[in-house]
Formats: C-alpha cells, sequence, structure tokens
C-alpha cells in the first residue's frame, strides 16, 4: 500500500481508506456492469441498468469488507491492535501485528478473510437457486461465481496473498522459525506469481482481453516481486533481531494534555505540524493521539471542547513496547512513527529513521546519517 489513500469512513473505531488505485478498478467495474446490463436479454431501461449496477457494485465491494472485516474481527478477539482497512486495486488489506501472538494466531488471522468470502459465495448460491429467472437472479449468480473465485484465489499460497500468510504461519508452527516460513511463502509467491503472468499472456494471446491481461499480469508482478525481495528482507530481519525497541528509540515527544481545549492545543503545536500526530496524555497515561485534521473535525464546530473529544485511539497507529524485538516492531512501523509505551506510559518514540541510525551505528559504525550530522556553523 504505497499509493495515496482517502479516509471515507469509521467502521468499529476503524478507519477505512480507499486507495488510489481502487477508483480505477471501482470504475471498471461500475462501467462493464453497466455495459453487460444494458445490452441483457431482459432490455432493462437506462436507469434501470445503470441502478442494478450500483447496486452489484455495493454487494461486490460490500464482500470485499466483509473479507477484511474478518481479519479485523479475528485480530481484535487475540486482543490484536486493527490501523486501518484500506480498498486497494487487487482487493483489500488490514493492518494489524497478526505475528504477535504466534504462528496460530497469524494463521487465524489471515485464514479469516477467505473463509467469510466462501461463506459469501454460498450465501449467494443459495440466494440464487431460491430465485424466480430475472435481471437481479443472474446479478446474484455472478456475485456467488466472484466470491467463490476470489476465495480461491485468496487462498492460494504466494506471500502476500492470505494463502501465502497461512503457509507463513503454517511452515512457521511446524519449523518453529519464521525466518524458514518467510522463505517458503517467498518461494510460494514466485510460483503463484509465475502462474498469474501465464494466465495474463493466455488471456493477451488467445482472448484478445486486455482488461484480464492486465489484472492477471499486475498480481502476478507484485507476487514475483514480493518473492524476489524476501532475501533481502530475510537478511534485515537477521539483522534487527539483534535488538529491541529501547535501543534505537527517541525520548517521548511534545504530549496534549485530554484536558486542554483544542483551540489551545491547534495555537500550541498542530497548526506548526500539520502532518503529525501527537500523544495525548491523562493522567500521566497516553490514550491515544490527536492530529490537525481530528481536531479540526470537532473543533470547526467548537474550539472550546476537549483534546479527548478529538482524540484517535491507541489501536489505530502503531504502539510498541521497550522490549519489543526491533524486526517486528520494524515491520508494524509500515514508514510511520510508533509509540514506545510501558504500562500504559508514555517512554518514547521510534520511526523507520530511528532504526536506520541503529543500524549504521551498530553495523556501520563509520557512517554518519543526515540527522546525526551536527547542525552547520552559523557563518557558513
Amino acid at each position: 500500500m504505497g499509493g495515496r489513500r482517502y479516509r471515507v469512513a469509521t467502521v468499529r473505531g476503524i478507519p477505512l481508506y480507499v486507495d488510489a488505485g481502487w477508483l480505477l478498478i471501482a470504475a471498471v467495474y461500475l462501467s462493464f456492469e453497466y455495459l453487460n446490463l444494458s445490452s441483457s436479454a431482459w432490455e432493462p431501461t437506462s436507469a434501470e441498468a445503470f441502478g442494478l449496477a450500483l447496486l452489484s457494485f455495493a454487494l461486490f465491494f460490500g464482500g470485499v469488507l466483509v473479507h477484511e472485516s474478518a481479519h479485523a474481527v479475528v485480530a481484535r478477539a487475540f486482543d490484536l491492535p486493527v490501523a486501518s482497512i484500506t480498498f486497494v486495486f487487487w482487493g483489500g488489506a488490514t493492518e494489524t501485528p497478526a505475528n504477535a501472538r504466534g504462528p496460530l494466531v497469524e494463521f487465524l488471522v489471515a485464514g479469516a478473510g477467505p473463509a467469510s468470502t466462501l461463506l459469501l459465495a454460498g450465501g449467494f448460491t443459495l440466494t440464487h437457486g431460491a430465485m424466480e429467472p430475472s435481471l437481479m437472479r443472474g446479478i446474484v449468480g455472478e456475485l456467488a461465481f466472484l466470491n467463490l473465485l476470489f476465495a480461491g484465489f485468496n487462498a492460494l499460497p504466494g506471500f502476500p496473498l492470505d494463502g501465502g500468510r497461512m503457509l507463513l504461519a503454517a511452515t512457521w508452527g511446524v519449523t518453529r522459525n519464521r525466518r524458514t516460513g518467510l522463505r517458503i511463502a517467498g518461494y510460494g509467491g514466485l510460483v503463484v506469481g509465475a502462474g498469474f503472468v501465464g494466465l495474463a499472456a493466455l488471456a493477451l494471446i488467445r482472448q484478445g482481453d486486455i482488461g484480464r491481461g492486465f489484472f492477471f499480469g499486475y498480481l502476478g508482478s507484485v507476487l514475483i516481486a514480493t518473492g524476489r525481495s524476501m532475501g533481502q528482507r530475510i537478511a534485515l530481519r537477521d539483522l534487527l533481531v539483534t535488538g529491541t525497541v529501547s535501543d534505537a528509540m527517541r525520548p517521548p515527544a511534545a504530549t496534549v494534555p485530554a484536558a486542554a481545549s483544542l483551540a489551545d492545543a491547534l495555537d500550541h503545536g498542530l497548526r506548526d505540524e500539520p502532518g503529525r500526530t501527537f500523544p495525548v496524555v491523562e493522567a500521566g497515561r497516553v490514550i491515544g493521539t490527536v492530529s490537525m485534521a481530528s481536531a479540526r473535525r470537532i473543533g470547526a464546530r467548537d474550539p472550546l471542547r476537549q483534546v479527548r473529544e478529538a482524540t484517535l485511539p491507541l489501536n489505530q497507529g502503531p504502539v510498541v513496547a521497550p522490549d519489543d524485538s526491533l524486526d517486528d516492531a520494524f515491520e508494524w512501523l509500515s514508514g510511520r512513527e510508533a509509540l514506545v509505551v510501558r504500562d500504559g506510559v508514555l517512554v518514547g518514540v521510534l520511526a523507520p529513521a530511528d532504526v536506520e541510525r541503529w543500524y549504521r551505528r551498530r553495523y556501520e559504525p563509520g557512517a554518519v546519517t543526515p540527522a546525526d550530522r551536527p547542525p552547520p556553523r552559523p557563518d557558513r
């Protein structure tokens, strides 16, 4: 999920985003569905065809949301934080550190998605069988097939698909070595990715289907790239596993009192750094974070309301403990800054740049990162 994304809703405290690439696939799905319905033998009017296309769109992507929500529900059942759900080009992504609870939990979190999609396929199949012949019955039958297809696709043993994560967890559980699980999952990604590239070639050469060829080719390239990079990921993990969060973290950032007014918070920090989130503390304990955007959503109506009313829960962002291994913490950061919390008390912050500084100090003692350089002299 490296592209731009847009927040559209919050479901049970979990922010829901759409990736820029998803907007393209959503538009393509809606357009093709409208064209197919318009040319149906049932001869619907343009308004009827568009309305049914919207319904099909909502049911299909509602199924994607069910799939991702299943990941989130199982993760929360094991007391894991869920930072977000994002609709992406190939479906969805749920951000949660499932590996923190061991291989069994990681397997269950990963497997919940395909299982929920398979249940949806069964539900649509039963509904289709109970309906009288109609245009709507055709849509339900199509949704049954698509959900069955996506359940099988997600269960394929290629990382980072759900099946690949299940393969990783299963191998980790059998060998007691996550490193081995990562390597096997990477090989799975290469094999499955090559299969998708082959399907893309067949779609283009034999059928002239540009859309299907592009989709399969894109998925194949993602899986192959992930599989090829797994060796580097394992090598980095082998280096980071020797350190802990406390070795690399910085002192706590500036905090915002939960009882302060939003107007004061905006005037004393938030406006100066609009892209940053600040820890919110109450009675010495961190209760969440606040940002310029979250403060404005509440403060625009009443700037005298307290900061706690605009506070985002801790489980919507990365939170690590001082004794966590750096390799696990770095994987959870995903390019963001994490709060380091011990028994509810904020003791530091950790960002990818902090991990890089630790790495340089440990393995490249002579190297100096930009953040380590002294400021220039005033006369230069």
